[in-house]
């Protein structure tokens, strides 16, 4: 009996630790359960994107987070999987985590004398999974992959992105306001911001007619006239300028990282997408004309969020391969919602693969047990196909 495919999982953002190991103590300076606020300064990154700021800070990837990934890892292995767990420094573009993924893939190849792997993303992972297939060629794509299960996937991004730069405080992030400030120079923030139709509306037309997302001059929320005493407005400006710059660079297949459309028939074959549901999300952003000293305002308050997708990403741009790919959107339960905020948080979005449902779904796709009509189904019910 031929021995299952081993899985890579491909944690979301703040799903890594984050460690300054230039110390002795290798200080922990970012963990999405426990803030470490003395130390997030740390986090900055030069205008490359790559680089730390700080002279002497070190920055690398540690463990992933328990309370999201260690269960789902658990129930794998019991069910005779080889899980591999592809942490990475998710402040820098998935371009830059897609390369990491490429030589960790290498490494497993010469280890376990294998070609192909199952590959399973949560959130921010199926952009770097993603920009790591925009990397190969068709022939290389085929050859790697088993089969691949995207979770909670921001293929065309999320408001949250947006409402974390602008704003400081989201449900992305959940950190301090002076964290915006900070995120503002992670590039994989602008790749998570919004870019699926209708993600902006418009007071007026002609800032519609100019609206561009990848350049600032057209879209930032930003001061018209800048004092030019004031070298730090200026700076800021001009990195958040070359951060939408470099999106548009990333996104460059109709606003995809990777557009899978394209794929073949049998390749397209492999891979799933779940989305979460019946949890209140925002999904639009109101620019207006409010304010004299600024050229747009982003008003998010003005569209109610909808009751249909996880929480974080909208229905828009996790279902955009819905005609491409299966598609199946496992929408969260009352009695779910509050087990979980007793235990862990009520965060479907974060949770996700937490889920029995979830979990059930992954193990059968994985199995190959597809045949019989809404192979899918499980206790509980709720789960849909997205067409």
């Amino acid at each position: 009996m031929a021995r299952k495919k081993p899985i890579i999982l491909i944690p979301g953002i703040q799903g890594t630790k984050l460690f300054n190991v230039n110390e002795k103590d290798f200080t922990t300076v970012w963990s999405g359960v426990k803030k470490f606020f003395s130390n997030i300064h740390m986090l900055r990154l030069q205008k490359n994107g790559i680089s730390d700021i700080g002279a002497e800070t070190i920055i690398e990837r540690a463990d992933v987070e328990n309370l999201a990934y260690s269960e789902m890892i658990n129930y794998l292995k019991s069910k005779g999987y080889r899980v591999f767990i592809f942490g990475y420094d998710w402040r820098k573009s998935n371009m830059e985590s897609a390369k990491d993924l490429e030589v960790y893939i290498h490494k497993l190849r010469d280890k376990l004398n294998i070609s192909s792997f199952n590959f399973l993303t949560h959130s921010m992972g199926a952009l770097v999974l993603s920009s790591y297939f925009k990397l190969l060629s068709e022939p290389e794509r085929d050859k790697v992959v088993n089969r691949v299960i995207f979770t909670v996937p921001p293929f065309l991004g999320s408001i949250e992105a947006s409402f974390n730069l602008v704003v400081g405080k989201s449900r992305l992030f959940n950190s301090s306001d002076d964290f915006r400030k900070i995120a503002r120079t992670f590039p994989a923030v602008y790749e998570l911001l919004p870019v699926y139709k209708d993600a902006y509306s418009f007071e007026d037309s002609n800032t519609e007619k100019n609206f561009d997302p990848y350049d600032f001059a057209t879209f930032w929320q930003q001061v018209q006239k800048v004092d030019p005493k004031r070298t730090d407005t200026i700076a800021k400006h001009q990195l958040i300028a070359h951060r939408l710059e470099k999106l548009g660079e990333v996104r460059d297949q109709n606003n995809f990282i990777f557009d899978f459309s394209t794929c073949s028939l049998n390749f397209r074959k492999k891979l799933i997408v779940l989305c979460g549901g019946n949890s209140e999300t925002k999904h639009k952003i109101h620019i207006q004309k409010k304010e004299e000293h600024l050229k747009n305002f982003f008003n998010y308050e003005t569209h109610d969020p909808l009751k249909n997708a996880d929480g974080t990403v909208p229905d828009q741009s996790a279902t955009a391969f819905k005609s491409s790919i299966l598609t199946l959107k496992v929408n969260q339960r009352g009695i779910e919602t509050w087990v979980d905020s007793r235990f862990i948080g009520a965060d479907w979005h974060a949770f996700f693969l937490n889920n029995g449902r979830v979990q059930n779904i992954i193990k059968r796709f994985l199995n190959d047990e597809t045949e019989r009509k809404k192979w899918y189904d499980s206790a509980g019910g709720k789960i849909e196909k997205v067409v």
